[in-house]
């Protein structure tokens, strides 16, 4: 009995003390939470924004609240009061916003406008939320060269319900447009070669359709294109601005400025394997590999050594090593630089799930047909680069990025975010020349037809004696593989009437496949089915061959190209080199036709201060199959711009002054030497100096005036880049030459001055 009253004593003291508990928590660490003034918003979410609930009556904690409440944007003002531990927390709401319209937007429709504003959650008339909405909002607009938008709003509101309309009256203003674009501190690279890179440009009428809106973040990325640029020609230091002149027209000029630095040269490049992951014989590889990709003092280059940090880690993985990454490391001095690739193993990451962002238009096959990998498959950084470039080099994206979210120790997610770009253009020049006359070219162009990641091109190319329609389309061979494949049409007619009195007209269709060796080597392969309609004009003056031949003559022709290039520019070379060649069979339908054709053209540049020196050459061969003459469209020519002073078909075998032949052989070269007689200007012009040669020779019917005998010119010139193109004079005189060549001193052209 002593026993149950001591349990009994032990525990009412227990229940007794868990009471006072309660009772002292509650009174005292317990305090509520009320709301007042939500008339339009539930207590439940108000009270679920708070998320530490409190455990004593403090300032501290009011300010929590207010905080808290502040930054939900839900109110127009929040108080907090503390009452017998208690806080009373007082809400002005906003008012909820109804419907949003928009005045005077052209450029920007409603639709456009309303997604915007959900995706920047407008809900409310909270002033910070729409400050925010319109700073976006003009800068979407700015994006498209919109610089002097200004938006204004007024509110409509309806106190029963707590809403309110909100409406935007929205001055667009005009675009502006960039006039001049100028470059200073650039002593190494001219102000064209800058101009061909960067994304701003300005409108001239060789380039009517060009895009010379006023857009800040495009400047802004040029900026970061010059210095790239500079970097990877060894101006490692380079540092680049700009600067932008407002006009009272609604235009701007733009100033870039460049602070060039110290050239800087490869010193000596060497491989580090502290964990012994390679064997000798990769280790030899690995420095063969260096040794061809890289010469010692060298100008530096970020690209060759990216190039060959790619290069270096396919050899690597070709030989079953796996599970490393390689490092780049550099080491300068004044002038030169130090590479070393730190060849270190890593743990293995394997893609879990390879997802793609972003791509509202281009399909994700599209995407996925360029990836080396794909889930399940071993990552290196190497090819997380090589996916990167690959995308950006096909054109279709503004930005790409690859992130790769860690799932666990040894998985990981990719995620390709694509930024997509306007990829159709309408290109439209004009050439105005001594020996073509007038000549327009016109096209449309889409790199990214319907989201397929294909290619279409429609060109019209029209001179006086020519006329030529083209059509062409271009995919991936297959899904898995860098090989592209086209198919084309195209209509040409051609009049040789003053010269070898006939008119041609082609039609021709086939394929053709492309890929690339390396950046600067292309090799491709066409098949083309080709029906020629010869039309005698006069029977008496015409070759025999044309003669036999008039009518419709069908034939199919392989033809293999191979392009070497590393000019600067295609339209203003200064400096590098361009080399193709083509070989064309023809097979023989008939007994008239069937030919083997070569054709080697060669281009060199130099630049030297503000000289410039060119050599170009071009070697020729044609052969019949069936051992017959060779139709002169088909053969070579010589005069016009290969050789000066001679017009085209001017200099060569011939039976008449209207009756050109040619020959099945040719050889032609031109040197020339400009300079620059303006001060470092946006439109600069050369005065020039040249020396051509050519021989054009051997047909199996001999012509009428037939020989073997050399021609040759010497001449000066001058060549303006101007703001509506290239605009080239020059006078030849022909050193040596025969009686019956057509000579032309004089020749001037717009738009094809080389």
């Amino acid at each position: 009995m002593k026993k149950l009253k001591k349990e009994l004593k032990f525990y009412l003291k227990i229940i007794f003390s868990f009471l006072f508990i309660t009772i002292f928590s509650t009174n005292v660490l317990s305090n509520e939470i009320f709301i007042k003034g939500n008339n339009f918003t539930d207590k439940r979410v108000i009270l679920s924004l708070i998320e530490n609930k409190p455990i004593d009556a403090s300032q501290e904690y009011s300010n929590y609240i207010i905080k808290v409440l502040d930054k939900s944007a839900l109110f127009e003002n929040v108080t907090v009061e503390i009452v017998d531990n208690d806080y009373i927390v007082t809400v002005t709401e906003y008012f909820n916003i109804n419907n949003i319209y928009f005045n005077n937007n052209d450029r920007l429709k409603d639709d456009e406008l309303l997604a915007f504003a959900d995706e920047l959650n407008l809900k409310n008339l909270n002033p910070s939320n729409i400050d925010n909405y319109i700073n976006e909002i003009q800068k979407l607009y700015e994006s498209f060269g919109y610089n002097n938008i200004n938006i204004t709003y007024t509110e409509k509101k309806f106190l029963e319900s707590n809403t309110a309309d909100l409406i935007f009256d929205i001055n667009e203003g005009s675009i502006t447009k960039i006039k001049n674009i100028f470059f200073t501190g650039n002593v190494s690279i001219d102000n064209d070669e800058l101009k061909s890179i960067i994304k701003s440009k300005t409108k001239t009428l060789i380039n009517l359709f060009a895009n010379n809106n006023f857009k800040k973040f495009t400047v802004e990325n040029d900026v970061n294109i010059i210095e790239k640029y500079y970097r990877n020609k060894g101006f490692i230091d380079v540092n680049a601005s700009y600067s932008i002149e407002y006009l009272k027209s609604n235009s701007v000029n733009i100033y870039f400025n460049i602070t060039e630095n110290n050239l800087y040269l490869f010193k000596d490049i060497n491989i580090l394997d502290d964990n012994n992951l390679l064997t000798k014989d990769v280790k030899s590889s690995i420095n063969g590999l260096i040794k061809n990709s890289i010469s010692l003092n060298e100008t530096y280059s970020f690209d060759k050594v990216n190039l060959l940090k790619s290069n270096i880690s396919d050899l690597i993985i070709k030989n079953g090593i796996e599970y490393f990454e390689v490092k780049i490391l550099e080491k300068k001095d004044i002038q030169n630089i130090s590479i070393l690739y730190n060849i270190t193993s890593i743990k293995p990451k394997y893609a879990n799930q390879i997802n793609i962002y972003g791509n509202s238009r281009t399909f994700d096959r599209v995407i996925r047909r360029e990836l080396e990998i794909s889930e399940g498959d071993a990552i290196y950084d190497s090819q997380l680069d090589r996916i990167r470039n690959k995308l950006s080099s096909l054109r279709l994206f503004k930005s790409v990025e690859v992130i790769e979210k860690e799932i666990d120790e040894n998985l990981v997610n990719l995620e390709i975010n694509v930024e997509e770009t306007q990829t159709g253009t309408l290109n439209a020049g004009v050439s105005i020349g001594t020996i073509e006359g007038l000549g327009v070219v016109a096209g449309l162009s889409e790199r990214n037809f319907y989201g397929t990641g294909r290619s279409l091109k429609a060109l019209v190319n029209t001179t006086n004696n020519k006329t030529q329609f083209t059509l062409e389309t271009t995919d991936r061979l297959f899904y898995e593989n860098d090989v592209d494949v086209s198919f084309r049409a195209k209509l040409k007619d051609e009049d040789f009437a003053k010269t070898s009195s006939y008119k041609l007209q082609t039609f021709s269709t086939g394929f053709g496949i492309g890929y690339k060796i390396n950046p600067k080597l292309r090799h491709s392969v066409d098949l083309d089915y080709i029906i020629k309609d010869y039309n005698v004009t006069n029977s008496s003056t015409v070759a025999t061959a044309i003669e036999k031949s008039s009518g419709e003559n069908i034939s199919f022709v392989l033809k293999n190209n191979v392009f070497f290039n590393t000019l600067n520019s295609l339209m203003i070379p200064k400096n590098g080199r361009y080399i193709s060649f083509t070989n064309l069979i023809e097979t023989p339908t008939s007994s008239s036709n069937g030919t083997v054709k070569n054709l080697l053209t060669f281009r060199n540049y130099n630049k030297f201060d503000k000289n410039i020196f060119s050599y170009q050459a071009k070697l020729g061969n044609i052969i019949s199959l069936n051992n017959n003459d060779i139709l002169t469209d088909d053969k070579f020519s010589l005069g016009g711009r290969w050789l000066r002073g001679f017009d085209t078909f001017g200099a060569g075998p011939r039976d008449s002054r209207t009756s050109y032949v040619g020959g099945n052989n040719l050889i032609t070269t031109k040197f020339d030497f400009a300079r620059e007689i303006t001060n470092n200007s946006d439109f600069p012009v050369y005065a020039n100096i040249f020396n051509d040669y050519g021989l054009v020779w051997e047909n199996k019917t001999k012509p009428i005036n037939n020989d073997n005998s050399l021609r040759s010119s010497v001449g000066f010139g001058l060549k303006y880049y101007s703001p509506i193109g290239p605009i080239g004079f020059s006078w030849g005189f022909p050193l040596l030459d025969e009686s019956y060549d057509i000579k032309r001193m004089f020749l001037f052209s717009i738009g094809n001055i080389d």
